[in-house]
């Protein structure tokens, strides 16, 4: 077993006044695609943007520069 507890995932899909949003725990607000707020969007989409996020931080925690 490990000691250490497994971290909270940065972005949620959270329902919101109009929609749903992808929140970011880290910015403590709507996650930025680019420089928009991932706000007012289907579930459907919420789902994809928070997935795509989360792809893209696990693909720069695992890059490796060329040697």
């Amino acid at each position: 077993m490990s000691d250490k507890s497994p971290s909270a995932p940065r972005f949620l899909v959270r329902q919101g006044c109009k929609g749903w949003m992808v929140y970011d725990r880290q910015r403590k607000g709507p996650a930025l695609v680019g420089t928009n707020p991932a706000v007012n969007l289907t579930r459907e989409r919420a789902n994809h943007i928070a997935q795509s996020l989360t792809g893209e931080l696990q693909d720069r925690s695992n890059y490796r520069a060329p040697q």
